[in-house]
């Protein structure tokens, strides 16, 4: 096994703040109130992977946004007090001015900003992910599967986390992936007890679930390629498991991506044409993995002293067979060596293509410890109520205190285990509040009633007012016995009249739009509610 030391200094994180489409009854204005803002259990969501890579020992991380979030994300880092709270050094951000919020994920790998930003093995991580899993693990296990002993040291492979989207955890309607991989090699060296290595596995297809879909309906049926099943006799398909986004690269896939300038996602297409050069025929030479991975291209771009001697050592060490001095494993090795009659012999023949070191998966295989994208107001909702949950001290995730010291709670008042209440929130007299999450600054009526509700902060709630299932964005207004049930988002800053009924209702402003619903002529703001209807769902 690698010594830590080797990768884990160099090793460095990209945080990718999108756009938040599917939470755009809290992000429609991204300038001012950015997706990575968006509080989850009481803390901004970018906290969660910041958090998780500090944790983890990768204090080299780089945050990447259109130039639209950048200022509302540079004040958030100097101002929050649970961003200031973080260890250092503080992240650094990237806002390049090709970057929109529609950019593709594997564009935003190409753009010349994020390039430059990149010089070693790095990992990427979405702004919405929550994991209460040891990302140290994560890093043990690629450091001995794809950039160790079984790969190669030049060219190591990567590393993806998909995560099961049923369980305890399960939240209706959750995007899932397609997901096919085979048996992963073995390392010569034995896993600890509580190594993620026996879960690894090698990734041979990867899609989105609509594109299998798309292909089963078109053919009646999914067509799986004879190479394919030449390569590998045993295929493991899953369609109910997520791709958590978190990614461990190598310094060569961006020679990669730029050969490959059609690729828009990474998910399906880096990951995806990666997976399948492993095992289909004529692949290798059409994405260009040909000249990437030839012996003689630099050494993953780092810079070392022995750099001009890497070629031969190279062809040295793929001649011994480590697992054949090991007590606990079989050789790896599919065919008997040859003895050549020359040291030309030695070198492999331009015309046969180099071997693509593997791209493995970890399927986490339980709903615990939980992993989880935090995309939707469903999951946003769950996630947040799961925080709540949490004892003290019990989990990475978990706040010392469940109601803050500065908090002002009215006698006569019921407030639950699995609540948070956040600093200086007035709760008065008679209130009810049941597995819910009430942030900072708010101001909660008496004789109100919420039950699993999801409060950001100055929000107001008036008296008697009565909320199931709700979130309600900073700074809106809940009037007095208004009656809100499952699946009702209100929008940051808009106003619930006094009285109202609903559910599952969007209430936010839209633009464009007269009293009457119609367009207006000065493309103004008015106030709307958009009826969703029961049990209708909104992305």
């Amino acid at each position: 096994m690698p010594a830590k030391s080797s990768i884990s200094p160099d090793f460095q994180a990209l945080i990718l703040c999108g756009p938040g489409v599917s939470l755009n009854t809290f992000t429609s204005t991204p300038e001012d109130f950015p997706k990575a803002l968006v509080p989850i259990g009481n803390r901004p969501m970018v906290w969660y992977p910041l958090d998780w890579c500090y944790r983890m020992n990768v204090s080299r991380i780089t945050l990447i946004t259109p130039p639209s979030s950048c200022k509302a994300i540079e004040n958030a880092l100097s101002r929050n007090p649970d961003l200031t709270s973080l260890p250092h050094p503080r992240p650094e951000i990237i806002a390049p001015e090709d970057l929109s919020q529609n950019t593709g994920t594997a564009e935003i790998l190409r753009l010349s900003e994020v390039q430059r930003a990149i010089n070693g093995h790095f990992l990427i991580l979405p702004c919405d992910l929550l994991s209460e899993l040891a990302g140290e693990s994560l890093l043990e296990a690629w450091m001995v599967h794809a950039a160790g002993i079984v790969g190669s040291s030049a060219f190591p492979g990567g590393l993806g986390v998909w995560f099961p989207t049923r369980g305890e955890h399960a939240v209706k309607g959750e995007e899932t992936n397609f997901l096919m991989t085979a048996q992963a090699a073995q390392a010569t060296v034995p896993p600890a007890s509580n190594s993620l290595r026996p879960s690894l596995s090698q990734v041979v297809y990867s899609s989105t679930t609509d594109t299998l879909h798309d292909v089963t309906e078109s053919k009646h049926s999914f067509p799986v390629r004879h190479g394919l099943l030449r390569k590998h006799g045993r295929i493991r398909m899953l369609t109910t498991t997520r791709d958590a986004h978190i990614y461990l690269f190598p310094y060569w896939i961006l020679d990669f991506l730029n050969q490959n300038p059609t690729f828009d996602s990474i998910s399906e297409d880096i990951v995806g044409w990666w997976a399948k050069a492993t095992w289909q025929d004529g692949l290798v030479p059409k994405l260009g993995l040909d000249h990437i991975l030839k012996p003689s291209h630099p050494l993953d771009g780092v810079e070392h002293a022995e750099n001009e001697n890497y070629s031969s050592k190279i062809e040295i060490e793929d001649e011994i067979d480590l697992a054949s001095m090991s007590s606990t494993h079989v050789s790896n090795l599919l065919t008997p060596p040859t003895t050549p009659s020359s040291s030309s012999e030695q070198r492999r023949p331009e015309s046969v293509p180099p071997q693509v070191p593997p791209f493995l998966a970890y399927v986490h295989p339980s709903a615990t410890p939980l992993i989880r994208r935090i995309d939707t107001p469903s999951l946003l909702l769950h996630a947040s109520l799961h925080i709540a949950s949490l004892d003290p001290s019990s989990s990475p995730l978990s706040h010392p205190h469940k109601v803050h010291p500065t908090a002002t709670i009215v006698a006569r008042t019921t407030i639950g285990q699995d609540v948070l209440v956040g600093a200086n929130t007035n709760v008065q007299q008679h209130v009810t509040i049941k597995s819910s999450v009430i942030g900072a600054n708010c101001k909660i009526g008496a004789g109100s009633r919420l039950i699993k509700c999801v409060l950001m902060d100055e929000v107001e709630v008036g008296e008697k007012a009565v909320l199931t299932g709700v979130v309600v964005g900073a700074r809106a207004r809940v009037g007095k016995e208004c009656k809100l049930g499952e699946g009702c988002e209100v929008q940051p800053g808009f106003v619930v009249e006094d009285g109202t009924e609903g559910k599952g209702e969007k209430f936010m402003v839209f633009e464009g739009l007269d009293e009457e619903g119609e367009l207006a002529d000065d493309d103004g703001l008015v106030d709307m509610e958009i009826e969703g209807g029961d049990g209708d769902e909104h992305e």
